[in-house]
């Protein structure tokens, strides 16, 4: 229970012993409700009452923050059992001798179970709340003038919350209005964004003099009389001026510029620190030093005077495993930030879970009545993204204030097999008119608009299991390097059949990308071209011009060098592009014998012994065939071997008989190449089946035959940090 509202008999008997009953017990119990500038009276009678509310209030806030706080730190000590260098040693979580990761398990669910029922209980409590804009019933924030003759600094400082239906029309109200001041309102107590005790007290004063507060409470005068320290209003000003000082520290950029902070008094700010349990202002319970109030999903930085927040998020904790038609292809997970203010804040903070609706000039946010959400342990939840999203739950209306909502920047990360950490592919994006029917009801699709690659995703993507609506995605030049190495992988971990959630053009293009990045030297952001029939059309144009003249014969000779020279080259071509290439590779015209680039002039160079027609362009060639993963993908590439990367395959054998020409050009039986012998036994050495989860390495490494068919690491949480590309481009006030 609020001790600013604690009324009971032997207080004041208490304070008489000390010698400290400066004024006699009031026949009224009075309180400063912040945002309406008034002092309100409550009568003896209706105390009980008051006070039953108060304490039910105070005690849902109370329970859902503890459980909240509760989840959290079974989920660190589940994390820090799994991947102990996730923190910082002097963040480490303390472990018992009978912590175990089984035993955490079990603890997260029954944790999450908790959570439900408190949030449950909370939203119990704010179904009946209405719109912020409508001030029949909302959340009002209550400031203890005098505590039935209590000593203020006895006791310390404690607002309290209520119900606005609660208040009873019959209390008396005398509203906080200095007589010089002309502007009036709720801010007229709040100078350069703190509240202004001389402006309080100046008010206080004037309303002294009312007949009817003095006729009404014949003590009040003795109470102004006090000295200031002993005053529960002083003492709110201070310790509130005092803590907008220590949130500096959490704050920066936008509208958390130290000049910003400033004390809000509206029914959103009220609702907002209510819903992060902001009922007390000392110690653990001081809103202003938390970090982590969103402690199930990821973490908060937050400016609760101001009812703004920024909300940074990792969702789910750990990543979960993101599926297309029952395949498991990798792990994924968000990091958003979420802008929010007023209602919407206390929504996200009180509910832990987002309707998502990205579509229009910007991607937005909403809460709605929700759980966890994140069922299970960290690392250990899979999305299935060729599913419909069944996830149930209706806006509440109370909370976000009407119209207000939160604005989201972020991005999708996965985790790399390379680096066993996740790396951002995509950022959240507006998303485009056009984009908005692709598909229909498609859950995942990626496509090519305006220059960049589009994906469009229900929000499960993003915001894990339980998230509603949709979002789009994007990926422009920065990301597009990481973007190649993720489809890369995604084809990987489906032995390299139909990735089906990417459509033909936009893989043909970004096939397309990759060969013209191969065959001019260049980064591939340099060819995402506005559309994909102007990437097509460049690819078309650099192969024909590739195929009659000197400098033709001189830029494939480059290529040679190219992939020659840098193993790494092509690790991450798709079979169409290393197909493609392949067939560059092939084409030759009357100058081709007469580049150098073409034949070794090295004579330690085992090559330049060898009998063979361009052994150089050859080795280039089983070079590209040194990054296939499967025999799969190899009957793929085979199928691939034509000018195009279009849908239009020839067969294997087709493939395969033009590429043993090739290599058969010029092949002498005694210090001959054997490239053409090679290929063939090269098939047979090669995996079954692609490896899910490890990097892709050359299948000339030892290294490739060892791997296991699924990596150890492939399901493996992870829960490094990164920093967000994409920040809000506004914050909501």
């Amino acid at each position: 229970m609020s001790q600013g509202v604690k009324a009971d008999g032997n207080t004041q008997t208490r304070n008489k012993s000390k010698g400290q009953d400066a004024y006699h017990a009031p026949a009224d119990q009075l309180f400063y409700m912040v945002g309406k500038g008034t002092i309100l009276a409550v009568p003896r009678e209706d105390m009980p009452d008051l006070l039953a509310e108060m304490r039910l209030l105070e005690s849902v806030v109370e329970s859902q923050q503890q459980a909240t706080s509760h989840l959290k730190s079974c989920q660190d000590k589940y994390i820090q059992i799994k991947q102990g260098d996730y923190f910082k040693p002097e963040d480490r979580v303390v472990l018992s001798e009978s912590d175990s990761a089984e035993k955490l398990e079990s603890e997260v669910v029954k944790a999450q179970s908790a959570l439900d029922e408190a949030n449950n209980a909370l939203i119990e409590q704010m179904t009946p709340l209405t719109q912020l804009s409508d001030n029949t019933n909302h959340i009002s924030e209550l400031i203890p003038i005098q505590r039935r003759g209590g000593h203020a600094s006895a006791v310390g400082f404690k607002m309290t919350y209520v119900r606005s239906q609660k208040i009873q029309n019959h209390w008396r109200k005398y509203r906080l209005t200095s007589q010089a001041d002309t502007t009036g309102g709720d801010d007229s107590v709040i100078t350069q964004g703190k509240v202004d005790w001389k402006k309080l007290k100046q008010q206080l004063t004037d309303i002294s003099g009312s007949t009817s507060i003095k006729t009404d409470i014949p003590w009040f005068d003795d109470w102004m009389k006090l000295e200031d320290q002993h005053k529960e209003l002083f003492q709110w000003s201070e310790h509130i001026n005092e803590n907008l000082q220590i949130a500096r520290s959490y704050q920066s950029g936008g509208e958390h510029d130290v000049d910003s902070l400033k004390v809000d008094l509206s029914a959103e700010a009220q609702l907002m620190r209510w819903s992060y349990g902001a009922s007390g202002l000392s110690g653990e319970a001081n809103p202003f030093k938390k970090k982590g109030a969103i402690k199930a999903s990821g973490h908060a930085e937050l400016m609760l005077a101001e009812a703004k927040a920024s909300i940074d998020c990792y969702e789910p904790p750990g990543g979960y495993m993101m599926a297309f038609a029952g395949m498991n292809l990798g792990m994924l997970r968000s990091h958003t930030i979420l802008s929010v203010a007023g209602g919407i804040g206390a929504s996200i903070a009180a509910e832990l879970n987002i309707d998502a609706e990205f579509s229009g000039s910007g991607a937005k946010a909403k809460g709605v009545r929700g759980s966890s959400r994140n069922r299970g342990v960290p690392g250990k939840q899979t999305v299935d993204m060729s599913l419909p999203d069944n996830s149930q739950g209706g806006e509440l209306g109370a909370f976000i204030g009407g119209q207000l909502e939160a604005t989201v920047a972020g991005q999708v990360e996965w985790k790399s097999p390379e680096s066993e950490k996740f790396e951002p592919f995509a950022k959240i994006a507006p998303a485009l008119a056009a984009q908005a029917g692709i598909g229909g009801e498609a859950t995942f699709k990626i496509s090519y608009a305006g220059g960049k690659f589009r994906i469009l995703a229900k929000a499960a993507l993003c915001f894990g299991v339980g998230a509603k609506g949709k979002l789009s995605l994007e990926v422009d030049g920065s990301l597009i390097l990481e973007f190649a190495k993720w489809v890369a992988y995604q084809l990987k971990n489906a032995d390299y059949g139909k990735l089906d959630f990417i459509d033909e053009e936009a893989f043909e293009a970004l096939s397309e990308i990759i060969v013209l990045a191969a065959q001019y030297g260049e980064s591939l952001a340099n060819y995402m071209y506005e559309t994909t029939g102007i990437i097509k059309r460049t690819a078309q144009g650099a192969l024909a011009d590739l195929q009659n003249s000197l400098e033709s014969a001189s830029e494939r000779g480059e290529l040679v060098v190219r992939i020659n020279s840098d193993p790494d080259f092509l690790r991450y071509a798709t079979p169409d592009a290393k197909g493609a290439i392949i067939y560059r590779l092939m084409q030759t015209n009357a100058f081709d014998n007469l580049d150098p680039d073409n034949r070794t002039t090295d004579y330690s160079d085992l090559n330049f012994w060898r009998f063979g027609y361009m052994t150089q362009r050859k080795r280039a060639i089983i070079r590209v065939f040194t990054w296939v993963q499967s025999k799969k993908e190899y009957e793929n590439i085979m199928q691939r071997i034509k000018a195009s990367t279009d849908s239009s395959n020839i067969s294997v054998h087709e493939g395969e008989e033009e590429l043993l020409e090739f290599l058969g050009r010029g092949e002498m039986p005694i210090l001959s190449s054997h490239y053409p012998e090679n290929l063939i036994s090269f098939y047979k050495s090669l995996r079954n089946k692609a490896n899910k989860g490890d990097p892709i390495i050359r299948n000339d490494m030892e290294e490739y035959l060892t791997q296991n068919d699924i990596s150890n690491d492939f399901d493996k949480p992870c829960f490094n940090s990164t920093q967000c590309l994409l920040k809000p481009e506004s914050r909501i006030a």
